[in-house]
C-alpha cells in the first residue's frame, strides 16, 4: 500500500482537472493514514494550497503531523484549516453551536481495525514508557558507580479505534516492553536487571485533550551474572499489576500531562498509590529537518514517602514522511531507581540515548 501511495504521489496528473486529481490524492492519503478523523480537502488550488475540514476538532500535534505528511509529498505547499478543525468554539452563536452538535450527533460511528496512529502520544521522558531505545549512561548510586547500557524493546499496537463518531476518537490496543540494564565496566558486561511489562491501554482524544486508562503487569528479574558474582545478594521478587489514568493537554508547541495510579496487586506488598506528571516542548524543523525536543517527567509514590524522581531529556528528532522517526537525546535522572528490584535505591545518571519510533 505504501509503495502504491508513493507511486500515486509522483504520477503526472490525469486527463481530468488538476484540482480534482490533487483532491482525490490528498483524501486517499488522509483516509489511509488518519482514518476516523474524517479529514477532507474542501478547497484545492493548482498552486498547492489545500484547505482541510474534519469530523472532529484537532490538536496542535495532530495538525503538525498532518501538515508534515502532506507537504512531504511535494504537491501540497500550503495548508489551511477549516473551522471544523478548531477546538475553540467560544465564538459560536447559539445557533451555530446547536448546528455543530447536531452534525456531531449525526456523524456515524466508524469502527476500524489496526489503526496506525496512537491517540495518546508516548511520554518522552518517562524511563519506563514502552519504546525501542539504547542509551549510554553513567550510573551513580550509594552502592556503586559505573558505566551502563540501558536497552529497551517495546511498542504500542492499536487493535481497534473509532467508537464515538464526531464527538472524539477512542482506541484500544496492547502495549508491552522489556527494559534491560547492563554494567559496561564488568568483564562480561553483566546484565544487572530486566523488567518486563504487558498492558491493555484504552485511550480517547478530542483535539488537544487526550486521556489514557491503562491496566498492566510488570515483573522484575536480576541478571544471572549479577547473581553468580554476588551470591549473598538480597533478591526481591518484584511483581505487580497496576491501573493508571493520565490526562494530556497540548497547545502550540507545548504538552502538559498528569495523573496517577493504584496498584491492584503486588509482591512484595507495596503501598498502592502513585502520581505522575510532566511537560514536553517540540520545535519542528529547528535545524533543517531536525526538530528540537525537551521533556521532563516527575513521579512519586506512596511506597517511597512521596519523594520525587525526575527524568529530563533534550535533543533532536529526525523523521520521515511516514511514522518512522529517530531521536538523539541527552538524559539526566535523579531520584529512586526505575530499575525494578532496585526501586528503593537512590540514583543519578547522565548520558545519551537513541530512540526509535515506527
Amino acid at each position: 500500500m505504501g509503495a502504491l501511495m508513493v507511486g500515486v504521489a509522483w504520477a503526472p496528473a490525469g486527463a481530468g482537472e488538476p484540482e480534482e486529481y490533487l483532491r482525490g490524492y490528498v483524501n486517499s492519503l488522509l483516509d489511509s493514514r488518519y482514518p476516523g478523523l474524517g479529514l477532507r480537502s474542501q478547497v484545492v488550488s493548482v498552486d498547492g494550497t489545500v484547505k482541510l475540514t474534519s469530523s472532529t476538532c484537532l490538536g496542535s500535534s495532530q495538525k503538525r503531523d498532518v501538515a508534515y505528511l502532506l507537504t512531504k509529498t511535494g504537491r501540497v505547499k500550503t495548508i489551511q484549516w477549516g473551522a471544523s478543525t478548531d477546538c475553540d468554539k467560544s465564538g459560536e452563536t447559539a445557533e451555530q453551536d446547536r448546528a455543530r452538535a447536531e452534525r456531531e450527533a449525526a456523524t456515524p460511528v466508524d469502527l476500524y481495525a489496526l489503526p496506525e496512529q496512537e491517540l495518546f502520544a508516548p511520554l518522552l521522558a518517562d524511563p519506563r514508557h514502552p519504546r525501542f531505545s539504547v542509551s549510554y549512561l553513567h550510573y551513580r548510586s550509594p552502592a556503586a558507580e559505573f558505566s551502563a547500557a540501558s536497552v529497551a524493546f517495546g511498542e504500542y499496537f492499536g487493535l481497534a479505534s473509532g467508537f464515538f463518531g464526531g464527538s472524539g476518537n477512542s482506541q484500544i490496543g496492547i502495549q508491552g516492553g522489556v527494559f534491560a540494564l547492563f554494567n559496561l565496566d564488568a568483564p562480561s558486561i553483566d546484565l544487572i536487571n530486566a523488567d518486563y511489562s504487558i498492558g491493555l491501554p484504552i485511550s480517547y482524544r478530542r483535539g488537544p485533550w487526550s486521556y489514557l486508562l491503562r491496566v498492566y503487569h510488570q515483573s522484575s528479574h536480576l541478571g544471572d551474572e549479577l547473581i553468580l558474582g554476588n551470591p549473598g545478594i538480597n533478591r526481591v521478587n518484584l511483581s505487580y499489576e497496576d491501573m493508571e489514568f493520565l490526562v494530556s493537554h497540548e497547545w502550540e508547541r507545548w504538552r502538559l500531562y498528569g495523573g496517577g495510579g493504584y496498584l491492584l496487586n503486588s509482591e512484595p506488598d507495596l503501598a498502592p498509590k502513585h502520581l505522575q506528571g510532566g511537560v514536553e516542548y517540540v520545535r519542528p524543523r529547528a535545524a533543517g529537518r531536525l526538530s528540537f525536543i525537551a521533556a521532563v517527567d516527575v513521579q512519586a509514590s506512596e511506597e517511597l514517602d512521596w519523594r520525587r524522581s525526575r527524568s529530563y531529556q533534550a535533543g533532536f528528532e529526525l523523521r520521515s514522511g511516514s511514522a518512522r522517526r529517530a531521536r538523539l537525546m541527552f538524559e539526566y535522572f535523579r531520584g529512586h531507581s526505575p530499575d525494578g528490584q532496585f526501586y528503593r535505591e537512590s540514583l543519578r545518571y547522565t548520558g545519551l540515548g537513541l530512540y526509535f519510533g515506527f
